[in-house]
């Protein structure tokens, strides 16, 4: 079989459905930003839970269906859900009070001591369970895998698709939802929402860390999965509500399904 991947040149790995390879040490200087992101979220940790109006929870309007209509395209009763980068589990307990079965992990420990604190306070038992770890940690497989707005801060989106990736059985499904990399989102993501309205705290993103769809969606096919649906997601700071669209210029979520790897291989030897 032919060396099929994507080459991620800032730290310089190779990614695809073999694995992960590392061609140089500048992976060192992505951990350290990778460990720098970890700080500068703790540092925000108060916000979460503080209301019903952030527009990370609200999103959920939008999140849920997206993630329900693609457990309902794999073909996996019940589906395990592995959530990557929870923060303080706006995402991860509502699914879990949707019924689903859910993994979250963030390598934050104040940002699971957030979200488990927050889910004792739920009367019923939910299948949830919290864990302070990174995705390349996790040995298993589920059925889906979501990260929801952790893309835009990995130092190597290659490599972080890639590990997201891998945690997914054949068969199953994987979704993202990112920021793209436009003036629009320079303006209204960063330039209004955090320095402005005040609706995220400063600082939260970095303008050259964003993700154009076509990156995302590259990695994504790289490693073996077919791209469901990409769409965006747009907010209205008057009503506060989240809607979709097919404007990628801002937000925007993808979908995918993970094919069996003797298909991959099919397609590569041909």
């Amino acid at each position: 079989m032919a060396l099929v991947g994507a080459l991620c040149r800032r730290c310089m790995t190779l990614v695809g459905p073999g694995g992960i390879r590392t061609l140089s040490s500048e992976t060192v200087q992505s951990r350290s930003e990778h460990e720098k992101e970890v700080l500068k979220f703790d540092a925000l940790s108060s916000s979460w839970w503080r209301d019903d109006k952030d527009p990370l929870y609200l999103m959920n309007s939008v999140r849920i269906p997206l993630l329900k209509s693609l457990a309902r395209q794999i073909d996996f009763p019940d589906p395990q859900i592995l959530d990557v980068g929870c923060g303080g589990g706006y995402l991860a307990e509502e699914l879990a009070k949707q019924g689903f079965d859910v993994t979250a992990i963030d390598p934050s420990e104040e940002m699971i001591r957030i979200a488990s604190n927050h889910a004792n306070k739920f009367p019923g038992d939910l299948d949830l369970r919290y864990q302070a770890a990174t995705v390349e940690e996790v040995t298993e497989q589920f059925d889906m895998v979501v990260s929801s707005e952790v893309v835009e801060h990995v130092p190597c989106v290659a490599t972080f698709v890639s590990q997201c990736a891998g945690r997914v059985r054949p068969g199953g499904g994987l979704m993202f939802t990112t920021i793209n990399r436009t003036v629009a989102s320079w303006l209204f993501a960063i330039m209004l929402a955090e320095n402005v309205a005040g609706l995220v705290p400063p600082g939260t993103h970095e303008y050259h860390k964003l993700v154009p769809p076509h990156t995302l969606t590259g990695a994504i096919a790289d490693c073996g999965f077919d791209v469901v649906k990409v769409v965006g997601l747009n907010f209205n700071p008057l009503t506060r509500q989240w809607g979709t669209s097919s404007d990628l210029s801002i937000n925007y979520a993808v979908t995918a399904i993970k094919r069996d790897l003797e298909d991959i291989e099919d397609e590569y030897d041909s």
